[in-house]
């Protein structure tokens, strides 16, 4: 078994260290040590809000901190300035504001005919999109020189143009109360054959108050009930496939087609 080893004495000196605590000098450097330490700790703790508000306060009165510039993706139809208009956006409204709250801008731009819905998107520091989703175009009416676009949602575009450069169907002595229905009826139609219509009358003839006459660009008219125009002209390809001469379909009850007379020499 190993014997236990027994601690060496210590000298009076040495008695002495330890049972009395060291002089403040020794303790000095530590103390100021931690003094430092607390003294930074404070600084970071003061400084840092202030270099925030200081920031902050700087970019609230810079021009970065409203709107720059305003962009509008998705419109065919609409003008871009009429949404911009619409908005009401400009270099006096707040980024943050806007970033927090979209929903007036986006109310103000959906009130607009012919917008189906809108989002705001903010990218970069200040540039604001509007991202415009369109209702369809129907149609033109023809109002005092100027054609005005009908759309899908039974709504008339407020802009008119002199000269339309698309192929929609121009319609013609259509009521406000009529228009719907066969705004509705146009849009039943197969695109191709929609496409192909370049008129569209009320006629109102036959003592049917329903009855329309449509002008094509294959030189046909068909006569029809705006309440069966979609399902009967969905049949109009096949049946003029067999027809050597255009001439006038009518639709209205069956199908029934005279042919052009032609001019003798």
């Amino acid at each position: 078994m190993a014997k236990k080893s027994t601690p060496e004495p210590q000298t009076p000196w040495e008695q002495y260290q330890t049972t009395h605590p060291k002089p403040l000098a020794a303790q000095l450097p530590q103390l100021s040590a931690w003094r430092h330490k607390q003294l930074r700790r404070n600084l970071v703790l003061i400084l840092t809000p202030l270099i925030v508000l200081l920031g902050f306060f700087g970019y609230m009165i810079s021009p970065l901190a409203k709107v720059g510039e305003v962009n509008v993706t998705g419109v065919k139809v609409l003008p871009e300035q009429t949404i911009i208009d619409a908005s009401q956006l400009s270099n006096r409204n707040y980024i943050l504001q806007l970033l927090f709250d979209k929903h007036p801008v986006v109310n103000r731009v959906e009130k607009v005919a012919g917008v189906k819905s809108a989002h705001v998107k903010i990218s970069g520091m200040n540039t604001v999109t509007l991202q415009i989703s369109e209702y369809a175009p129907v149609g033109y009416v023809y109002q005092k020189g100027l054609y005005y676009l009908v759309l899908s949602s039974n709504q008339v575009v407020k802009q008119g143009i002199k000269n339309p450069s698309d192929n929609y169907p121009v319609l013609t002595g259509f009521t406000a109360k009529e228009l719907p229905r066969i705004s509705t009826a146009l849009r039943a139609i197969p695109k191709a054959v929609r496409q192909d219509i370049a008129e569209v009358k009320a006629t109102r003839g036959g003592a049917n108050p329903y009855q329309v006459k449509l002008n094509m660009g294959d030189g046909n008219q068909v006569i029809a009930d705006s309440r069966t125009l979609a399902k009967k002209m969905h049949y109009y390809p096949s049946v003029v496939a067999d027809l050597k001469q255009s001439g006038t379909l009518d639709l209205e009850v069956g199908a029934f087609f005279t042919p052009n007379k032609t001019k003798k020499n």
